[in-house]
């Protein structure tokens, strides 16, 4: 059972949906859920409003309304937002010896926004600065940070009103998708977009007296020689291991994007961040390992659920 409360103008109500209702999480990103209600009686609601989403008795939602369109027929096409959408303003930091724990908290504390489980990534950040940034940007360059040093990811999400940060490792699930339960799929493969076979990094410092130039680079020359030089360029501070950074980077970036995105019955469960394992032939070869899902969009209509789930990681990044 699908139930969709608005706390409204009047009070909190349930109104009467018109058609799906999707609710989409990516990394990186937002959970946005989409629906059309009907207006009738006295319903009344705004942007800002608070939205909760609970399928089966399970709490799916928490968010606010950010937009509305009304047609003739008094159907109102409403987008909503949960807590992570605050997190495309713009800020500057700078900070030292810091984890990528602590920005997510300070962000949190500073913009008001409500925290759940914050888990410790670890490795402490030794100087950055990030002017004009979003905070999405900030806290993953973090993290990414903390990736390329220690190997180890996590996932950012909120969960039904409260921003959460854990480990990967702590969200597999027990779900396989294979032939017999997936509806459909959709495979794409491209070196188009964030794919890099060359990496240079510059650390350059200009005083009175003298003038510094550091350059660090990594190559793959095997995917130059078919593709040409895709390169990643970035300045780093002085801090950084320029080296270590870029040989991280490489290999982070070096193999062409491959976008696998799988239609399949419907999991509570599941969200952005998760892993499940596929066993599907997808053509160029066959896919039997456990996966990421990097974008989750739930489609609720006519008590029927499917979901899209958008997978990485394992034979999609080699």
């Amino acid at each position: 059972m699908t139930e969709l409360w608005i706390e409204g103008v009047k009070g909190i109500f349930m109104p009467v949906l018109c058609g799906e209702v999707t609710l989409y999480t990516e990394k990186w990103g937002a959970g946005v859920l989409k629906f059309t209600a009907v207006k009738e009686g006295s319903i009344d609601y705004k942007e800002g409003d608070r939205v909760w989403l609970r399928v089966n008795d399970r709490d799916m939602f928490m968010g606010y309304v950010f937009s509305k369109s009304r047609t003739k027929r008094g159907l109102i096409s409403t987008v909503c937002y949960d807590q992570l959408r605050y997190l495309r303003n713009k800020d500057t930091y700078t900070y030292t010896s810091k984890r990528a724990t602590d920005i997510v908290n300070m962000i949190c504390d500073d913009y008001g926004l409500k925290k759940g489980i914050i888990e410790n990534t670890g490795y402490v950040i030794p100087m950055r600065v990030e002017d004009n940034s979003t905070l999405f940007d900030i806290i993953y360059s973090a993290l990414n940070i903390t990736r390329v040093y220690t190997g180890k990811s996590f996932v950012l999400y909120d969960d039904f009103g409260s921003i959460n940060l854990k480990s990967s490792s702590s969200m597999v699930t027990n779900l396989l998708i294979n032939d017999r339960s997936s509806i459909d799929f959709n495979y794409d493969t491209t070196i188009d977009k964030g794919v890099y076979n060359s990496i240079k990094l510059i650390h350059k410092k200009d005083t009175k007296y003298t003038h510094t130039l550091n350059v660090y680079t990594a190559k793959d020359t095997t995917s130059i020689r078919d593709w040409g030089v895709l390169q990643y360029y970035a300045h780093i501070d002085e801090e950084t291991d320029g080296n270590a950074m870029a040989k991280g980077l490489l290999n982070m970036y070096r193999t062409k994007n491959r976008t696998l995105i799988i239609k399949t019955a419907g999991n509570l469960y599941i969200r952005a961040g998760s892993f499940v394992w596929v066993k599907l032939d997808i053509g160029d070869f066959i896919v039997d390992e456990l996966m990421e899902v990097k974008g989750c969009k739930h489609i609720f209509m006519d008590n029927n659920h499917i979901m899209e789930v958008e997978v990485t990681g394992g034979v999609l990044n080699e």
